[in-house]
């Protein structure tokens, strides 16, 4: 989808590999049928990086009419209850959602998103409300447009309420056959541009360079993965990320790796691990996930 977070995702995907090492269990439920047609149910227990207690959350999702969705989500032990109204449609591409913490109107947040002809715009408004007023929000917004194999975005976040500018970034992505480049400039400090090469349908490589303008920083990381189809209900992939030595920097390989598949009727399961060669620390996560 065209939107700011896209340009660049290619290289980010590649040195992280994308993965999540928490331990997950997941299930959707669509009642059509059983309760009401518009009803979804979801559900999960969560174990952030392996660590910790676990967490769980349940949702409750209702259409109420064509293209207009109520949401309740609850988190445990917490016991904290979001609840959002969305809608669709009523513009080509236009979406608006309002959530928040019913007990607590301050954490109340207007999302919206535009899709149109190759160009993404969002802009989420926090700090709506401040005790029984409103209030000048925090504007976070984002565009970009798509043209062909040419990518522009910008991204702002502003506090209206003093009119000053927080966070800001500008970015270009070019496609050219097999290759993509992207570039981009955060607060005027920080640097990033990326090279990734599609050596086949299943290998990619690619190079991201990073500099810190203030501190005059820079650094040099490349990664190379590798996608392969373990059996018919079972893929697999394997990603090496290092930074390269360049200005005293040292080969430090982390290894990533994840396999996923259908291991029972609807469903499905992923096991992922990173291991850092240098120090041997490691990390994994395991995650099911199950629609009904």
């Amino acid at each position: 989808m065209p939107f700011f977070g896209d340009i660049a995702k290619t290289a980010k995907d590649l040195i992280t590999g994308g993965f999540s090492y928490d331990n997950k269990y997941s299930c959707d439920v669509k009642t059509a049928g059983i309760v009401s047609d518009g009803l979804k149910l979801s559900g999960a227990v969560v174990q952030k990086n392996g660590e910790g207690d676990p967490t769980g959350s349940f949702k409750l999702t209702y259409e109420l009419l064509q293209d207009l969705v109520v949401e309740f989500e609850g988190a445990l032990p917490s016991g904290k209850v979001t609840a959002s109204l969305s809608h669709a449609g009523a513009v080509p591409g236009f979406k608006a959602s309002l959530s928040g913490q019913p007990a607590d109107v301050s954490t109340a947040k207007l999302a919206m998103q535009l899709l149109r002809s190759g160009a993404g715009v969002k802009c989420d408004m926090t700090e709506i409300v401040s005790g029984n007023s409103l209030n000048c929000p925090k504007v976070d917004v984002s565009a970009a447009y798509f043209a062909g194999d040419v990518a522009l975005g910008v991204s702002a976040v502003v506090d209206s309420r003093t009119g000053t500018l927080g966070k800001y970034a500008v970015a270009a992505q070019v496609k050219a056959e097999e290759h993509t480049l992207a570039a981009s400039l955060a607060d005027m400090d920080t640097v990033k541009a990326s090279w990734v090469m599609a050596v086949d349908r299943r290998t990619s490589a690619g190079v991201e360079c990073v500099y810190k303008v203030k501190k005059g920083d820079a650094s040099v990381s490349g990664s190379a993965a590798v996608s392969t189809k373990i059996h018919p209900m079972c893929s697999g992939k394997l990603v090496v990320a290092s930074p390269l030595p360049i200005k005293g920097a040292k080969l430090a390989p982390v290894v990533s790796m994840q396999v996923s598949g259908e291991v029972a009727a609807k469903t499905t399961a992923a096991f992922s691990l990173q291991v850092e060669a240098l120090t041997r620390k490691y990390k994994y996560g395991v995650q099911f996930a199950t629609k009904v």
